[in-house]
């Protein structure tokens, strides 16, 4: 991941993201399936509530431009579905009609009371609040089968009673409106004016008499049209529209374009699910690309690799902008490979005949028109710690182009910085993974690192220290980076470090004693040889 200001990207991406159609509750479509079916559509005059379909003023409310301001003509009730019977809660203001066939062909129609009980004649009560269609179809049947015997008997739902639910929070207009048993949380929003600038379409809460709490996810109904995110009204219902929290946009490869409120795992594999999947067209060899807004307004470009063929789960934050790219764009590309941040050189080519795709340390990111070795660098992260910053270069049409990184990184002179053109790879060998011993060893030299091996083990390789070395703790680590260290036990010594063994510094009596322990030596031996002689 890396991050840097650009606002060239930025315009493009803006732009971009601009033309693409965004599908939100404000069209048409999704007006017309969030309609209540026979619902109270409009008001006449006096306040009056005139029942009927959602007319197109009612459209238009839902969307939030404007008022109710024309009545709609009272018709017979669209039903936008079959009325499930298993379903379906009856209630008082329900009318039931009770049809009759056989010997005699008639119907009667029957109210369910405030009580919650329905009367039929020469059978008496029945107590249908709370119950289904098919539970109340059973309790009548049976009773009403005694006083009919010769006729057979069903009970059919003729008019969905007319309740008061409340609307509320982040609304256009708060309120309780009238509501038919046939219709959803959708409609119930809708005639109280749509939703509000910043209103949650995902959590919307339905709180019941009873204490249930339902959510109504308004966004995944409109995508699915599965009637599950957008459940049915009861007396009493309170619907509770609350801001919403996070959102974020994407744009390029996908399906479906747009903003989105992200509510489950908040990532962007969330948001690309929810932009309906990846296009064929997409392509995982150069890096999704971000935009996110800082706390001081400052606006940063990140990008990251896709997972196994999969958008990454990286957490989102609101208002991100994010961009999946497309096959096309690798004609509008630069690739940066070798020791970048994250590569390990067993997975990385960096000789100069090296190509984009034969290397596996690559990144290959959208040229923008300005972009310069330190915006790369910065686009992918930095460089790794064992790159090699005296041995960069640039490929460019056959040809190599030396890029002192020691002096960009290390020093931040930025006139080391070179201009990047359309198809360049940047190239950043890694530095050598040997370690390196020197000073008072009887071996002197390079060795292979071995990452389990500390300062001990180093020495040993090289001999260990001689007679006129000082002592292990006065031994010094010297990193790649140039930083110095002193000797600890548990010591880390990473690839491309230094050992360096210092010297004794002999007084004078210890000068004396060696030069006499040469001069017994050298005596012995003219006494040996003497000796030899005779």
């Amino acid at each position: 991941m890396s991050e840097m200001t650009n606002k060239p990207f930025r315009r493009g991406l803006a732009t971009f993201l601009a033309a693409q159609p965004i599908f939100w509750m404000s069209n048409v479509a999704y007006a017309q399936t969030m309609q209540a079916p026979g619902g109270f559509g409009a008001s006449g005059a006096g306040g009056v509530t005139v029942p009927g379909p959602l007319a197109p003023a009612d459209i238009e409310v839902m969307r939030g431009e404007r008022g109710l301001a024309s009545a709609a003509a009272p018709v017979a009730p669209v039903i936008d579905e079959t009325i499930d019977p298993d379903k379906y809660i009856c209630g008082p203001g329900d009318v039931l009609e009770l049809n009759f066939w056989g010997v005699q062909n008639f119907k009667l129609r029957v109210t369910i009371d405030v009580e919650g009980r329905a009367f039929v004649s020469k059978v008496g009560y029945f107590a249908l609040q709370g119950k289904t269609l098919t539970q109340a179809r059973r309790v009548m049947r049976d009773s009403v089968a005694r006083f009919y015997p010769r006729l057979s008997f069903d009970v059919t739902l003729a008019e969905p009673r007319t309740f008061l639910v409340q609307v509320v929070d982040d609304v256009a207009r708060p309120g309780s409106y009238p509501s038919r048993a046939i219709e959803r949380v959708a409609a119930a929003i809708g005639k109280a004016g749509g939703f509000g600038p910043s209103a949650s379409k995902r959590r919307v809460e339905v709180r019941r008499r009873d204490g249930t709490v339902l959510t109504a996810d308004l966004l995944l109904y409109t995508l699915t049209g599965d009637l599950k995110f957008n459940p049915y009204l009861l007396d009493g219902d309170v619907v509770r529209v609350p801001f919403e929290e996070l959102a974020a946009t994407i744009g390029g490869a996908v399906n479906r374009p747009g903003r989105y409120e992200l509510v489950k795992t908040r990532d962007l594999a969330e948001l690309v699910e929810l932009g309906g999947g990846l296009l064929p067209s997409a392509t995982q060899l150069l890096p999704i690309t971000l935009i996110r807004r800082g706390q001081d307004d400052r606006e940063d470009l990140k990008t990251f690799e896709f997972v196994a063929g999969k958008a990454p789960a990286i957490p989102l934050h609101p208002e991100d902008a994010v961009r999946i790219p497309s096959a096309a764009e690798l004609q509008q590309s630069v690739v940066v490979v070798g020791a970048i941040a994250g590569a390990v050189p067993a997975t990385a080519a960096v000789t100069p005949a090296v190509t984009a795709d034969e290397a596996a340390a690559t990144r290959r990111l959208p040229f923008v028109d300005g972009d310069t070795v330190r915006t790369l660098l910065e686009r992918v992260g930095g460089v790794g710690p064992l790159a090699d910053l005296t041995g960069a270069y640039i490929l460019r049409a056959g040809r190599t182009i030396p890029v002192d990184l020691y002096a960009l990184v290390m020093l931040r002179d930025f006139k080391a910085d070179l201009p990047v053109e359309l198809g360049d790879t940047l190239v950043i060998p890694f530095k050598r993974r040997n370690i390196l011993v020197e000073g008072s060893v009887f071996a002197p030299g390079s060795y292979p690192y071995n990452p389990a091996f500390g300062v001990e083990q180093y020495l040993s390789l090289a001999g260990g220290r001689s007679r006129n070395a000082q002592s292990i703790d006065n031994v010094k680590l010297i990193t790649p980076n140039g930083e110095t260290k002193d000797y600890r036990p548990d010591l880390k010594i990473d690839p491309g470090s230094s050992l360096v063994v210092p010297e004794r510094n002999f007084s004078r009596s210890e000068v004396v004693q060696i030069i006499l322990a040469g001069a017994g030596i050298v005596l012995s031996g003219v006494a040996v040889v003497i000796a030899a002689r005779k």
